[in-house]
């Protein structure tokens, strides 16, 4: 039989977490119980709760494995929960007993890798996945062996897409599906077939990404988990790639996630060029790395406004920070689109490097580019046709992307269009609304643009809420907005759609 000091040391799944806590709740708490309880809470998304207790307990642990233990639960945390600050720390004091064990010695390094791949540190974090594969050498074969081997082949996959290694990233994916189904925990099935959707998507295959996308996003729905969310956001993507704007823009709404860039690319594949820009000018900074990638948006957006000078000057920035950081993928979608708005400023300017991009992508093992904007791929497709070695790539490139547009402009359904509060959210976000409340707010607005009269009872149908449970939302959005309790329901929106951070 496993001692509660055992499990409170190994790797636990989503499954692991749901099977223990209720046993962990009740009784005498001692640290072992509370180590794995803050552990199990970690996997229900309580980060916050998982955070303070294992920050409490740390300081009295004597037992140099279950301090290393904590410290790596901890480290994961800090990624969560946007703590960098402290990452450095909990690193160096994991560092001290962890690789006493082959488990928590590969999480500590996998750890590390998720934390500096949220820095876009892409070619250290590889490194440091690759650290992890090697201590899991040492670990004895099993479930928890599976367990970590399926967490750091999510992890290569998704590394090796942003460096754009597209083969290697298709052999982790694919593995990442083999140890998860060894694990047999649906959650991290569901995970699994997400990171190939991932992995495709980044590669170009447009087609096959709805499908893994489609098929996790149905698995993952029940956990309402952020990962679930996240899911739906590249669900949404893809999907406006291929020209379904009604359905890709329904899902981003659904997914309630996404930062600033994430909803101006939305807006620029739905057309909306001022939206983009609006969206990008109110974000409030954000870390140097965040600002890496809102430039990039940035640069379409300026081009796409009438400065395509500015623009192809950004975007080349853009291309050689990404490269400098190991993210060839992001810097492969820089460099094409930097060549498509060459091309509006000298005739041939853009074309003739259109033929080595395409190259560059097929050597990959690719079939398109970072933020795939139908005519910018339509482009890039007609303009290295004429090469042969480039040929076969080109028309495949080409079609889709024309096929894309046909469909963008023939879609039958009706986009919900741009949102005053897409333009707002980051804003909104800065004085402390959830995602739950936003969503409220977007149903008042998708009331408000219906012609409906806005009542409670209505409201809560569809939201599919207690009347009061929306009662408790929206007396928190009225202090939060600060809205006096005396006024009607119907100003909140308006107040949300005015409201400003504070300096």
């Amino acid at each position: 039989m496993t001692s509660l000091r055992e499990q409170a040391l190994a790797p636990l799944s989503r499954a692991d977490a749901e099977r223990l806590l209720p046993g962990v709740s009740s009784g005498r708490q001692s640290l072992e119980r509370r180590v794995l309880r803050a552990r199990c809470l970690k996997y229900f998304e309580s980060f916050d709760l998982a955070w303070a207790e294992l920050s409490e307990v740390l300081p009295q642990i004597h037992d140099p494995l279950l301090e290393a233990r904590v410290a790596v639960d901890l480290l994961h945390l800090s990624y969560y929960l946007v703590r960098r600050e402290d990452s450095p720390r909990l690193q160096k004091l994991a560092e001290r007993n962890a690789a006493q064990d082959p488990f928590i010695q590969a999480e500590l390094q996998l750890g590390i890798s998720i934390v500096l791949t949220a820095q876009n540190e892409v070619t250290e974090a590889l490194v440091r996945a690759r650290r992890c594969e090697d201590a899991l050498q040492a670990a004895p074969k099993g479930r928890s062996r599976d367990l970590v081997a399926t967490r750091v082949s999510r992890q290569l996959a998704h590394l090796l897409s942003h460096s754009g290694d597209y083969v290697d990233a298709t052999t982790a994916a694919e593995a990442t599906a083999r140890n998860a189904a060894r694990v047999n925990d649906p959650w991290e099935t569901a995970w699994s077939i997400y990171t190939q959707g991932f992995v495709h998507w980044m590669s170009g295959r447009i087609d096959q990404a709805v499908d893994e996308f489609t098929k996790s996003e149905a698995g993952l729905r029940a956990y309402g988990s952020s990962v679930w969310r996240y899911t739906c956001l590249c669900l949404a993507r893809a999907r406006m790639e291929r020209g379904e704007i009604a359905d890709g823009d329904r899902l981003a709404r659904q997914s309630a996630t996404g930062a600033a860039e994430d909803h101006a690319h939305l807006a620029l594949l739905r057309g909306e060029t001022d939206v983009a820009d609006r969206i990008l000018t109110r974000a409030p900074q954000g870390f140097p790395e965040d600002e890496q990638f809102r430039n990039d948006v940035r640069a379409i957006v300026r081009a796409q406004k009438g400065d395509p000078r500015g623009g192809v000057r950004m975007l080349d920035e853009a291309a050689k920070e990404f490269e400098a950081r190991g993210m060839a993928h992001w810097a492969l979608g820089a460099a094409v689109h930097a060549a498509y708005w060459r091309e509006s400023l000298v005739r041939g300017g853009g074309a003739a490097r259109a033929v080595s991009l395409v190259r560059d992508i097929g050597a990959r093992g690719g079939e398109g580019f970072a933020y795939y904007l139908p005519e910018v791929a339509a482009w890039l497709g007609r303009s290295a046709e004429r090469d042969p070695t480039s040929r076969e790539l080109a028309r495949k490139i080409r079609a889709r992307a024309e096929a894309a547009l046909r469909r963008a402009k023939t879609d039958s359904a009706t986009a919900v269009g741009a949102s005053a509060l897409d333009e707002a959210t980051f804003y909104l976000r800065t004085v402390g609304l959830t995602w739950r409340e936003l969503g409220i707010l977007r149903e008042m607005e998708l009331l408000s643009r219906e012609g409906k009269r806005l009542d409670r009872a209505s409201l809560a149908g569809r939201l599919g809420v207690s009347p009061n449970t929306l009662r408790v939302h929206l007396t928190r959005i009225r202090a939060k907005l600060d809205v006096g309790e005396k006024r009607g329901d119907e100003v909140l929106l308006s107040a949300a759609l005015t409201q400003r951070p504070v300096a």
